[in-house]
């Protein structure tokens, strides 16, 4: 009888962590499609008349709880989404408005459920994306500006996510508003100042965007400035 109990706990265990790794992302990734333009512009004015399903959006995603046993990638795919979801929950409850930075600590207020707790858009990407050392995250979390890298318009899929990390990143790097890069002079976005910590170091970085860039390469020579980041909201164009 014990070792029945025993058995019958372990498969519990099993289906239960089996179960919380299960996100069905079928809602989320229509809504993208729904509400955001091929060019990854958001439309606020239609998110606001189908605000509730953003709000359950939101909510599936709270009652998730990511464990050891999920892979990295799981683990990028679901943060991403989490984050990216609950950025614009945050615009559309502000809107209509310029900026998100309008909204008083917009980035550090505490007011997204997860875990019986409230967190902040900065605890999710300074505390657990980041923690993950892919600096591809960067360009795949959407900040609603228009300097901002844009928004997939479906959702970051746990067996897609890091193919799709590597295309967000070239997307953003190509991107002649939001880097203009070149041997001999580059102007980069703030993004890759900001972050500076997350590519160790000059070389690496160097080495990143090479990786990335589809045309000019820049070297240990070039001279490096950085673009004004515009913090206009990315607006439906």
């Amino acid at each position: 009888m014990i070792i029945m109990k025993s058995i019958l706990s372990l498969l519990l265990l099993v289906c239960l962590s089996g179960f919380s790794q299960t996100i069905d992302l079928t809602a989320y990734d229509k809504f993208l499609k729904d509400h955001v333009s091929s060019k990854g512009v958001v439309d606020f004015d239609k998110v606001l008349e189908n605000i509730d399903e953003l709000h359950e959006i939101t909510r599936s995603f709270s009652k998730i709880s990511p464990n050891n046993g999920w892979s990295i990638s799981e683990k990028k795919a679901y943060w991403i989404n989490f984050y990216n979801a609950n950025v614009i929950k945050l615009l559309a409850k502000h809107y209509p408005i310029k900026s998100i930075n309008y909204v008083q600590n917009a980035f550090s207020i505490k007011d997204i459920d997860y875990a019986g707790s409230k967190i902040s858009l900065d605890d999710v990407e300074h505390d657990i994306l980041r923690k993950l050392e892919d600096p591809r995250i960067h360009f795949a979390l959407y900040s609603t500006a228009m300097s901002s890298p844009i928004l997939k318009r479906t959702a970051y899929e746990n067996d897609s996510v890091e193919r799709d990390l590597g295309l967000a990143t070239s997307n953003f790097l190509n991107d002649p508003t939001k880097n203009k890069i070149g041997s001999s002079l580059s102007k980069l976005s703030k993004i890759f100042q900001w972050y500076s910590d997350d590519f160790a170091n000059l070389k690496d970085m160097i080495s990143f965007i090479n990786k990335h860039s589809g045309g000019a390469k820049i070297n240990a020579k070039t001279k490096v400035l950085y673009m004004d980041y515009d913090w206009n909201l990315h607006r439906k164009i």
